[in-house]
C-alpha cells in the first residue's frame, strides 16, 4: 500500500491500494474543532507505523506532527497477505481519477487525526522506528529538531497528553542529542551532538540513519550520515556528502538513497545494511480479554506486565532483550549454566551478551522460551535452528529444521545441503532428508539450477559423489523394476 501527499487546490493525503484504487485518507480540513492544527498545510515527512497510522508534518507558521489513523476496515484489509514494513512513504503529485473522488467528501476524508507534538519552529525529519525488543510490541515515532531527536510512543486509548487535549498523544521525550547545542560529536544518548539535521529514516531492524550537515566551511556545508542504534549510540557512518541532500530512504535492496535538488540528483550508498527477515502477517487480535492460560500469562510477563519485573538483559548485536533469570534457567539448559555464578564469571551480571547470534532469531526464540510456541518464518528458520541448537533447545531446533525442509526448492536445495553438512551433529537427520529430497527431484534441480550442481561439486566433492551414486542407483532401480 502506498500513501501520497498531494496538492492541487488543497492539501490531501491519499492511499493507493494493491488493485490500483485511489482513496482519500485525509482532506485539507481534517477537523472542525477550531484548533490551529485542524488543517493540512504544506505536508512533509510521511511515515507509516505498519499498524494503520500515518504520521506527517503539517507546516503553517509552525510545524505540527499529526497522526492520521486509517479506518478499521482499511487496516483489516491491509493486513491480508504479507505484512508491509513500516517506513518512509514520500511526497508527490497525483492525478486522481474521477471515480475515486466521488467515494469520499474531498474536504475531510475518513481518517481520525491526532496531534502528536506541540508546535515547533521546525521539524526537519521524522521516522517510525520499529521495535527490536520484539515484533509483537509497537515501536516509536522519532522526531527531529535541528540538533536533537525525540521519541514518542502511542499512548493507551483514552490517554491525554501534550497541548492538544484529549486527542493528543503523550509528549515526546528527548532521546539523543541536545536542543540548541550544535556539534558533530558521536556518543550515546544525550551526550551526542548534531549540527543541522535535514532528514532521517529507520530500517526494519530499528536502526536510525540521520542526515546531518556541519557548519559552513568555504561557502559550503558538508553532510554526514549518522547512525543511531537502538540503545541511542550515535556513530558517524560516512561524511563529506555534497550540500543539498535531503529525503533519505532505504531501498528494498538495502541501500541508502537520498535526493538533491541543486543539481537534481539521486545518490545511492551501499552501507552493508542487513535486510530484515520477512515476517508473516500479524495475527488478528481476539475480541475481548485473552483466556488466562499459562502461555498467555508468561507472554504478558515477557511483554513487561508488570512493568520493570525483568532482572537480566540479553544483548544481541544492537538489540537488548529484558528477561527473567528464573524463566530462562528453567526453560534452557544453556541459560541454567550461563546464569550460575559458579560456572561463568558474568553469571550474576545484569547484562549477558550473545555474540554472533541473529537478533531476529533470538527474539523468536525468547518468546518460545516463555510461551512454548513459535511461528517460524521459512526465511528465518536456518538462523533459528542454529541458535536453538546452540542454546540447547532441541524441540525448537527440530521445528526449525522441519521448516527448512518444508521450504526447500530446486533452486535452494544445494545451499541447504552444504549448510546442513557444515553443521553436522544434530543436523545429520536434516541432511539425510535433504539428500532424499534431492534424489527425488534431481531432474528438476538439474533443469532449474544447474549452477548449484557445480557449486556442490566445488565445495563438497564427497557429498556430490554420494548424490550422483544415489541418482545412479535410483535410475537402475527404475530400469530393473525396483529389483
Amino acid at each position: 500500500m502506498v500513501f501520497i501527499a498531494d496538492y492541487e487546490d488543497a492539501y490531501r493525503v491519499y492511499r493507493l491500494t494493491k488493485d490500483n484504487r485511489v482513496q482519500l485518507l485525509a482532506g485539507e480540513e481534517v477537523r472542525a474543532r477550531n484548533r490551529p492544527w485542524a488543517f493540512l498545510f504544506r505536508l512533509s515527512a510521511l511515515v507509516a507505523d505498519g499498524a494503520g497510522s500515518i504520521y506527517c508534518v503539517s507546516s503553517a507558521e509552525e510545524d505540527y506532527v499529526l497522526r492520521l489513523q486509517m479506518p478499521a476496515a482499511w487496516s483489516a484489509a491491509a493486513s491480508v497477505g504479507a505484512a508491509a514494513p513500516p517506513g518512509f512513504l514520500g511526497l508527490g503529485q497525483l492525478a486522481l481519477p474521477a471515480a475515486a473522488e466521488a467515494e469520499v467528501d474531498p474536504a475531510h476524508g475518513p481518517a481520525e487525526v491526532t496531534l502528536v507534538r506541540s508546535p515547533q519552529p521546525a521539524v526537519p525529519g521524522q521516522a517510525w522506528v520499529p521495535s527490536r525488543r520484539a515484533p509483537w510490541q509497537p515501536g516509536f515515532l522519532a522526531m527531529a529538531s535541528h540538533t536533537a531527536i525525540y521519541r514518542t510512543r502511542r499512548p493507551a486509548s483514552g490517554a491525554e497528553g501534550g497541548d492538544g487535549g484529549p486527542d493528543a498523544e503523550a509528549g515526546p521525550e528527548l532521546w539523543v542529542g541536545a536542543e540548541d547545542e550544535e556539534g558533530t560529536v558521536d556518543g550515546q544518548g544525550q551526550a551526542a551532538r548534531f549540527h543541522s539535521i535535514c532528514g532521517m529514516v529507520a530500517d526494519a531492524s530499528g536502526v536510525l540513519y540521520v542526515l546531518d550537515y556541519g557548519p559552513v566551511q568555504g561557502g559550503k556545508r558538508a553532510g554526514a550520515i549518522r547512525r543511531v542504534a537502538s540503545d541511542g549510540t550515535v556513530t558517524t557512518v560516512i561524511s563529506g556528502l555534497p550540500q543539498g541532500c535531503r529525503e533519505p530512504a532505504i531501498l528494498p535492496n538495502g541501500r541508502l538513497a537520498f535526493c538533491s535538488a541543486h543539481p537534481p540528483s539521486l545518490t545511492v550508498l551501499d552501507l552493508g545494511l542487513k535486510l530484515p527477515h520477512p515476517r508473516p502477517p500479524p495475527t488478528p487480535k481476539p475480541v475481548g480479554p485473552l483466556p488466562r492460560t499459562l502461555a498467555v500469562d508468561l507472554g504478558a510477563l515477557l511483554d513487561g506486565q508488570p512493568e520493570g519485573s525483568w532482572d537480566v538483559t540479553i544483548v544481541v548485536g544492537d538489540c537488548r532483550f529484558p528477561a527473567h533469570r528464573l524463566i530462562l534457567s528453567a526453560r534452557s539448559d544453556y541459560f541454567r549454566h550461563r546464569l550460575t555464578l559458579d560456572t561463568f564469571a558474568d553469571g550474576a551480571a545484569a547484562e549477558l551478551s550473545l555474540p554472533d547470534a541473529d537478533p531476529d532469531a533470538f527474539e523468536l526464540l525468547l518468546r518460545y522460551i516463555y510461551t512454548g510456541a513459535a511461528d517460524i518464518p521459512p526465511a528465518l528458520a536456518p538462523a533459528v535452528a542454529v541458535l536453538a541448537d546452540r542454546l540447547l533447545l532441541p524441540l525448537l531446533c527440530a521445528d526449525a529444521q522441519a521448516a527448512v525442509l518444508s521450504a526447500v526448492t530446486a533452486e535452494s536445495v544445494a545451499e541447504s545441503l552444504l549448510w546442513a553438512e557444515r553443521l553436522g551433529g544434530g543436523f545429520s537427520g536434516l541432511l539425510s532428508s535433504l539428500k532424499a529430497w534431492f534424489l527425488e527431484h534431481f531432474e528438476e534441480v538439474h533443469e532449474a539450477a544447474p549452477g548449484s550442481l557445480e557449486r556442490l561439486s566445488a565445495e563438497s566433492p564427497k557429498l556430490m559423489v554420494e548424490l550422483h551414486l544415489g541418482v545412479a542407483r535410483s535410475a537402475k532401480r527404475q530400469r530393473t523394476g525396483g529389483s
